[in-house]
Protein backbone atom coordinates (compact mmCIF):
# COMPACT_ATOMS: atom_id res chain seq x y z
CA UNK A 1 0.00 0.00 0.00
CA UNK A 2 1.69 3.17 -1.16
CA UNK A 3 1.78 6.27 0.99
CA UNK A 4 0.37 9.49 -0.39
CA UNK A 5 1.98 12.23 1.66
CA UNK A 6 -0.01 15.41 1.82
CA UNK A 7 -3.18 13.78 0.46
CA UNK A 8 -6.09 14.49 2.79
CA UNK A 9 -8.50 12.14 1.01
CA UNK A 10 -9.81 9.12 2.87
CA UNK A 11 -7.44 6.56 1.40
CA UNK A 12 -5.19 4.15 3.26
CA UNK A 13 -1.72 5.65 3.33
CA UNK A 14 -3.02 9.22 3.17
CA UNK A 15 -2.21 11.93 5.68
CA UNK A 16 -5.50 11.11 7.39
CA UNK A 17 -4.46 7.49 7.71
CA UNK A 18 -1.18 8.43 9.35
CA UNK A 19 -3.00 10.85 11.65
CA UNK A 20 -5.22 7.99 12.83
CA UNK A 21 -2.21 5.71 13.27
CA UNK A 22 -0.56 8.45 15.34
CA UNK A 23 -3.61 8.70 17.57
CA UNK A 24 -3.67 4.94 18.04
CA UNK A 25 -0.11 4.98 19.39
CA UNK A 26 -1.76 6.44 22.50
CA UNK A 27 -3.85 3.28 22.88
CA UNK A 28 -6.92 1.53 21.40
CA UNK A 29 -9.91 3.71 20.59
CA UNK A 30 -13.30 3.64 18.91
CA UNK A 31 -14.02 5.64 15.79
CA UNK A 32 -15.96 8.14 17.86
CA UNK A 33 -13.04 8.59 20.26
CA UNK A 34 -10.64 9.06 17.36
CA UNK A 35 -12.91 11.69 15.81
CA UNK A 36 -12.87 13.56 19.13
CA UNK A 37 -9.10 13.31 19.38
CA UNK A 38 -8.68 14.69 15.88
CA UNK A 39 -10.23 17.92 17.20
CA UNK A 40 -7.65 18.21 20.01
CA UNK A 41 -4.72 18.24 20.04
CA UNK A 42 -4.35 17.59 16.30
CA UNK A 43 -7.04 20.17 15.62
CA UNK A 44 -4.57 22.85 16.70
CA UNK A 45 -3.12 22.65 13.20
CA UNK A 46 -4.96 20.06 11.08
CA UNK A 47 -8.55 18.90 10.74
CA UNK A 48 -10.46 16.03 9.16
CA UNK A 49 -14.13 15.56 8.43
CA UNK A 50 -15.96 13.10 10.66
CA UNK A 51 -17.33 11.32 7.58
CA UNK A 52 -13.78 10.53 6.40
CA UNK A 53 -12.63 8.75 9.53
CA UNK A 54 -14.69 5.55 9.41
CA UNK A 55 -13.95 4.73 5.74
CA UNK A 56 -10.28 5.40 6.43
CA UNK A 57 -10.29 3.05 9.42
CA UNK A 58 -11.81 0.34 7.23
CA UNK A 59 -9.01 0.81 4.68
CA UNK A 60 -6.36 0.73 7.37
CA UNK A 61 -7.87 -2.49 8.73
CA UNK A 62 -7.93 -4.02 5.24
CA UNK A 63 -4.25 -3.12 4.86
CA UNK A 64 -3.43 -4.79 8.18
CA UNK A 65 -2.27 -1.55 9.80
CA UNK A 66 -5.01 -1.63 12.45
CA UNK A 67 -7.21 -4.37 13.86
CA UNK A 68 -10.76 -3.96 15.09
CA UNK A 69 -12.39 -5.77 18.01
CA UNK A 70 -16.20 -5.84 18.00
CA UNK A 71 -18.53 -5.90 20.97
CA UNK A 72 -22.18 -5.17 21.54
CA UNK A 73 -22.92 -1.46 21.53
CA UNK A 74 -25.75 0.61 22.99
CA UNK A 75 -27.51 0.67 19.61
CA UNK A 76 -28.19 -1.84 16.83
CA UNK A 77 -24.60 -1.64 15.54
CA UNK A 78 -21.62 -3.38 17.09
CA UNK A 79 -19.05 -1.20 18.82
CA UNK A 80 -15.61 -1.40 17.19
CA UNK A 81 -12.41 -0.62 19.06
CA UNK A 82 -9.34 -0.13 16.87
CA UNK A 83 -5.79 -1.04 17.79
CA UNK A 84 -2.50 -0.32 16.03
CA UNK A 85 -0.75 -3.40 14.64
CA UNK A 86 3.03 -3.91 14.41
CA UNK A 87 2.72 -3.41 10.64
CA UNK A 88 0.88 -0.15 11.20
CA UNK A 89 3.52 1.06 13.64
CA UNK A 90 6.26 0.19 11.14
CA UNK A 91 4.43 2.12 8.41
CA UNK A 92 4.01 5.10 10.71
CA UNK A 93 7.69 5.09 11.66
CA UNK A 94 8.68 4.99 8.00
CA UNK A 95 6.34 7.89 7.15
CA UNK A 96 7.54 10.05 10.05
CA UNK A 97 10.94 10.64 8.46
CA UNK A 98 9.66 11.37 4.94
CA UNK A 99 9.81 15.14 4.20
CA UNK A 100 6.29 16.56 3.70
CA UNK A 101 5.43 17.74 0.21
CA UNK A 102 2.02 19.32 0.73
CA UNK A 103 1.63 23.08 0.77
CA UNK A 104 -1.03 24.55 3.07
CA UNK A 105 -4.04 26.18 1.44
CA UNK A 106 -5.55 29.24 3.10
CA UNK A 107 -8.78 30.83 1.92
CA UNK A 108 -8.27 33.88 4.13
CA UNK A 109 -4.84 34.45 2.54
CA UNK A 110 -6.29 34.14 -0.95
CA UNK A 111 -8.89 36.77 -0.07
CA UNK A 112 -6.11 39.11 1.05
CA UNK A 113 -4.54 38.72 -2.39
CA UNK A 114 -7.76 40.09 -3.92
CA UNK A 115 -8.39 42.70 -1.20
CA UNK A 116 -8.22 45.60 -3.68
CA UNK A 117 -11.30 44.21 -5.41
CA UNK A 118 -13.44 44.27 -2.28
CA UNK A 119 -15.06 46.97 -0.19
CA UNK A 120 -12.29 48.33 2.10
CA UNK A 121 -14.55 48.74 5.14
CA UNK A 122 -16.01 45.25 4.79
CA UNK A 123 -12.58 43.73 4.25
CA UNK A 124 -11.19 45.60 7.27
CA UNK A 125 -14.06 44.27 9.38
CA UNK A 126 -13.39 40.73 8.14
CA UNK A 127 -9.75 40.82 9.17
CA UNK A 128 -10.53 42.67 12.39
CA UNK A 129 -12.86 39.82 13.34
CA UNK A 130 -10.15 37.33 12.43
CA UNK A 131 -7.67 39.14 14.68
CA UNK A 132 -10.15 39.09 17.57
CA UNK A 133 -10.81 35.39 17.06
CA UNK A 134 -7.08 34.66 16.98
CA UNK A 135 -6.62 36.61 20.23
CA UNK A 136 -9.25 34.46 21.94
CA UNK A 137 -7.68 31.28 20.62
CA UNK A 138 -4.25 32.46 21.75
CA UNK A 139 -5.48 32.97 25.31
CA UNK A 140 -6.94 29.45 25.32
CA UNK A 141 -3.79 27.87 23.88
CA UNK A 142 -1.51 29.73 26.28
CA UNK A 143 -3.49 28.43 29.23
CA UNK A 144 -3.36 24.91 27.78
CA UNK A 145 0.41 25.22 27.34
CA UNK A 146 0.84 26.36 30.94
CA UNK A 147 -1.23 23.40 32.15
CA UNK A 148 0.86 21.00 30.06
CA UNK A 149 4.13 22.39 31.41
CA UNK A 150 2.77 22.01 34.94
CA UNK A 151 2.23 18.31 34.15
CA UNK A 152 5.75 17.92 32.79
CA UNK A 153 4.59 17.40 29.22
CA UNK A 154 7.34 19.69 27.88
CA UNK A 155 9.81 16.90 28.72
CA UNK A 156 10.60 14.89 25.54
CA UNK A 157 10.50 11.73 27.68
CA UNK A 158 6.85 12.36 28.63
CA UNK A 159 4.40 10.11 26.71
CA UNK A 160 2.32 13.18 25.81
CA UNK A 161 5.24 15.34 24.67
CA UNK A 162 3.83 15.24 21.13
CA UNK A 163 0.64 16.89 22.38
CA UNK A 164 2.72 19.75 23.76
CA UNK A 165 4.74 20.10 20.55
CA UNK A 166 1.55 20.27 18.49
CA UNK A 167 0.05 22.88 20.80
CA UNK A 168 3.13 25.08 20.45
CA UNK A 169 2.77 24.92 16.67
CA UNK A 170 -0.82 26.03 17.10
CA UNK A 171 0.32 28.86 19.35
CA UNK A 172 2.89 30.10 16.86
CA UNK A 173 0.38 29.89 14.01
CA UNK A 174 -2.22 31.88 15.91
CA UNK A 175 0.34 34.53 16.86
CA UNK A 176 1.15 35.04 13.20
CA UNK A 177 -2.53 35.10 12.23
CA UNK A 178 -3.29 37.65 14.96
CA UNK A 179 -0.41 39.95 14.06
CA UNK A 180 -0.99 39.71 10.30
CA UNK A 181 -4.78 40.10 10.36
CA UNK A 182 -4.64 43.04 12.79
CA UNK A 183 -2.11 44.75 10.51
CA UNK A 184 -4.23 44.06 7.43
CA UNK A 185 -7.38 45.38 9.11
CA UNK A 186 -5.60 48.58 10.14
CA UNK A 187 -4.15 49.04 6.64
CA UNK A 188 -7.50 48.58 4.89
CA UNK A 189 -9.34 50.71 7.42
CA UNK A 190 -6.91 53.63 7.18
CA UNK A 191 -6.23 53.40 3.47
CA UNK A 192 -2.56 54.14 4.05
CA UNK A 193 0.64 52.16 4.74
CA UNK A 194 0.87 50.77 8.27
CA UNK A 195 4.19 49.41 9.61
CA UNK A 196 4.03 45.69 10.14
CA UNK A 197 4.49 44.91 13.86
CA UNK A 198 7.57 42.97 14.85
CA UNK A 199 7.07 39.78 16.88
CA UNK A 200 7.25 40.44 20.63
CA UNK A 201 10.31 39.31 22.57
CA UNK A 202 10.09 35.74 23.94
CA UNK A 203 8.79 35.37 27.48
CA UNK A 204 10.87 33.94 30.29
CA UNK A 205 9.60 30.44 29.52
CA UNK A 206 10.33 30.90 25.81
CA UNK A 207 6.69 30.84 24.75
Amino acid sequence: MGARDGDDSATAGSTLGYALLSLLTRGPATGYQLASRVKAPIGHFWTAKHSQIYPELARLAAAGWVRAAEEAGPGPRAKKTYELTPEGLAALRAWLVVPPVAQPRSEITLKAYAANSGDPAAMAALYGDLAAQAARTLAEYEQDAADMRAQGMDDPAHPRFGNYAVLLMGLESQRVVHRWSAWLAASLDGGAPVPYPHPPAPRDNGY
